[in-house]
C-alpha cells in the first residue's frame, strides 16, 4: 500500500469501507446543494469524495460506488414521494418504502453508469489523466440528458439546477442550458479531486505536474468564463411595456379538493382572491392547476358562476380544470376565459406523470390500479398551445411539464414570449419538493431568456425574471395572491442561446431598474392586503400530430 509521509493512504489504496463512505458522503453533500437546504456553492465540492473513491478502481467496483453515491443523493432528495404514496395513494408504508428504493435504485443507475464508464476509460482506453475531468464532464452531461428522455424522462434535480440561486453561474444556462452548468460543476469537482489525489500519492509516484495543472487550468478558465458571461455578455432579451399579471394561491387541502361538498367553498376562496386581485387591474388572472374541481365545460351549476366572475371583473382568466373528453378520457387542462366569460382557448397537458396520471406498461403493472388509490388514466394533449395577450404570446406548462428543458424550449421556439406554469404541489406535503420544483422553473426562465410566472395551489407561487431572479414568492400552505409585471421576450431563440432584441439592457443581479423595484413594492403591498381565511373539450377535433402548434388569439385589453 502506498502511504504518504503524513501516514494517509494514497487515494488508489483506500479501504473499501472508506471508499463507500466517501461515495455516500458525496451523495449527501450533493443533496445539500438543493432545496430545502439550498447550499448551492457546495455543488462545486460535493463530488470530490466520489472522485477520490473511484481512484484506482476497476469498472465493477466503480459501478457499486456510483450506485451508493446515487442512492444516498436520491434518497435525501426525493424522499417526499413516500408522503404522496401513503397520504394520497393510501399505499401501505412498507410498500411505499419499497417503491422509493426501487425508484432511487433506477435513478442511481445513471450514477453507476457514469462511474463504470469513467473507470473503464481509464483501464481499457488508457485515457491520460489530463483529460479525465473533461471526459467526466462529458459523460455526466450525456447521462443527465439521457435521464431527461429515457422511459418518459425524469430530469428532477439535475446537478446544474443547484445553482438557481447563484446569479452569475445560473446565467450560463442561457448559453448552454442546465446541462452546461452540470458539466462545469463536474469539471471543477474532478479537477479538485485530481489535485487532492495527487497530493496523497507517494512522492516517488506523484507523476507530472501537468496531470494536475491542465485540469485545474481548464476548470479555472471555464469558471471565470462563466462568471464573465453572466456579468459582461448576457443581455436582457425582453422589451415592450410591462404586462401586469395576477397569480392566485387558494391553499385548498388536497384531502378536500375533490370532495363534491367542498366544491362551492373552493370556488368561494378563489372568487374572493380573484376579486381582490382584479382591483389591481391586471391584464390576466392565473389560477393554479385544477383550481376548479369540476368540469368547466360541463358543470351546470358552478361553471356559469365562474364565467360570470370573469365577465364582471372584465379581466381574462387562465383557469386550471379537469375536462372529460368525448373520447371518454379525463384531461388535465387549462382554459382561457375572455373578459366576457366565454372560453377562448385551452391547452391539455401533454407530458403526463407516470404512475400518477397514467400507468405505463400496463401489461406489467396491471396490479397497481388495485394496490393504489388515485392513479389516474388521463388522456394526453396533442398540441402545444400558444395564446396571445394583446400581441404578447404566452404558453402554459402544467405542473411536471416545466421540469423538461427541451419541451419548455419548444414553446419558446414556436413563439411564446412569456411562460406560465400552473401546478398543484399539495401532493408533496411540507418538504423540499415545492422548492425543488420552483428551482427547475427558475432555470427554464434563464435558459430561454423569458419571464416565467407560476401559480401553485399550496405554493410556491412566484414571479421569475429572465435572469432567473425570483422577484416575488409565497410561502407554502398559505393563501395568497401576487400581482406583478412581466415583459414580452423579443427576438428569436437560436438553439439554447437567448438572442437579445435590444442590446442596451445588460443583466444585473436583481433587475435593479426602477420599474422592477416598483413592482417588487407593489407585490409586497398587495400580499399584505389579502385577508387570510381558515382556511368542453370540443365535440370533436381532427387529431393533430404530437407537438403540433395550436394558436389562440385574444385581446386582453390595455396593458399597464
Amino acid at each position: 500500500m502506498g502511504v504518504i509521509a503524513g501516514g494517509l493512504p494514497a487515494a488508489r489504496d483506500l479501504p473499501r469501507g472508506l471508499r463507500a463512505g466517501l461515495a455516500v458522503g458525496s451523495g449527501l453533500l450533493s443533496a445539500a446543494a438543493f432545496p430545502p437546504w439550498d447550499l448551492g456553492p457546495l455543488a462545486f465540492l460535493a463530488l470530490v469524495p466520489l472522485f477520490l473513491a473511484l481512484e484506482g478502481t476497476g469498472p465493477g467496483q466503480a459501478a457499486w460506488l456510483g450506485t451508493a453515491g446515487g442512492l444516498s443523493f436520491y434518497l435525501a432528495t426525493i424522499w417526499w414521494v413516500i408522503n404522496t404514496m401513503t397520504t394520497y395513494g393510501r399505499m401501505p408504508l412498507v410498500l411505499s418504502l419499497v417503491v422509493l428504493l426501487l425508484l432511487c435504485g433506477v435513478l442511481a443507475g445513471y450514477t453507476a453508469a457514469f462511474a463504470w464508464l469513467l473507470a473503464a476509460g481509464q483501464r481499457w482506453l488508457r485515457l491520460p489523466r489530463e483529460v479525465l475531468p473533461l471526459v467526466a464532464a462529458g459523460l455526466w452531461t450525456a447521462l443527465e440528458y439521457l435521464r431527461s428522455y429515457l422511459l418518459s424522462g425524469f430530469p428532477w434535480a439535475l446537478l446544474g439546477t443547484s445553482q438557481y440561486r447563484q446569479p452569475t453561474i445560473r446565467l450560463l444556462a442561457s448559453a448552454v442550458g442546465v446541462y452546461g452548468i452540470s458539466a462545469l460543476l463536474i469539471l471543477v469537482n474532478a479537477a479538485l479531486a485530481g489535485l487532492l489525489a495527487w497530493t496523497l500519492r507517494p512522492r516517488d509516484e506523484a507523476g507530472r505536474w501537468r496531470e494536475v495543472l491542465v485540469p485545474l487550468g481548464l476548470a479555472a478558465v471555464s469558471l471565470l468564463a462563466s462568471v464573465g458571461y453572466g456579468r459582461l455578455v448576457w443581455q436582457d432579451p425582453t422589451g415592450g411595456p410591462p404586462i401586469r399579471v395576477a397569480l392566485l394561491q387558494g391553499n385548498i387541502d388536497q384531502s378536500l379538493k375533490w370532495d363534491r361538498g367542498y366544491q362551492a367553498a373552493t370556488l368561494d376562496i378563489y372568487e374572493r382572491l380573484a376579486r381582490g386581485a382584479a382591483a389591481e387591474k391586471p391584464a390576466l388572472i392565473v389560477w393554479p392547476e385544477t383550481a376548479v374541481p369540476f368540469f368547466l365545460r360541463r358543470d351546470a351549476e358552478l361553471s356559469p358562476r365562474l364565467r360570470r366572475l370573469a365577465a364582471e371583473a372584465g379581466i381574462p382568466m387562465l383557469v386550471g380544470s379537469p375536462d372529460l373528453g368525448d373520447d371518454g378520457f379525463l384531461y388535465n387542462a387549462v382554459f382561457l376565459l375572455g373578459s366576457d366569460g366565454q372560453i377562448r382557448g385551452r391547452y391539455d397537458k401533454r407530458h403526463l406523470v407516470p404512475f400518477g396520471e397514467y400507468v405505463p406498461l400496463k401489461g406489467i403493472f396491471f396490479f397497481l390500479d388495485k394496490l393504489v388509490v388515485g392513479i389516474g388514466d388521463f388522456g394526453r394533449g396533442r398540441s402545444a398551445t400558444v395564446f396571445s395577450l394583446d400581441g404578447a404570446r404566452f404558453s402554459v406548462m402544467i405542473c411536471y411539464e416545466v421540469i423538461f428543458p427541451g419541451e419548455v424550449r419548444q414553446f419558446v421556439r414556436e413563439g411564446a414570449q412569456v411562460l406560465v406554469n400552473i401546478t398543484n404541489d399539495a401532493w408533496f406535503g411540507r418538504s423540499g419538493a415545492p422548492y425543488q420544483h420552483l428551482a427547475m422553473a427558475a432555470m427554464r426562465a434563464v435558459e430561454n431568456g423569458i419571464y416565467l410566472v407560476r401559480a401553485a395551489n399550496t405554493g410556491v407561487t412566484a414571479l421569475i425574471t429572465p435572469t432567473g431572479a425570483i422577484l416575488a414568492e409565497t410561502g407554502i400552505f398559505t393563501e395568497a395572491a401576487l400581482v406583478g409585471s412581466v415583459r414580452a421576450r423579443q427576438g428569436v431563440l437560436c438553439g439554447t442561446l437567448a438572442m437579445p432584441f435590444d442590446a442596451s439592457d445588460r443583466v444585473t443581479e436583481g433587475q435593479r431598474d426602477k420599474g422592477i423595484e416598483e413592482e417588487r413594492s407593489a407585490v409586497r403591498a398587495f400580499g399584505r392586503s389579502i385577508v387570510p381565511v381558515r382556511r368542453e373539450r370540443p365535440n370533436h377535433r381532427t387529431p393533430e400530430p404530437p407537438n403540433a402548434l395550436h394558436s389562440v388569439t385574444l385581446s386582453l385589453g390595455p396593458r399597464i
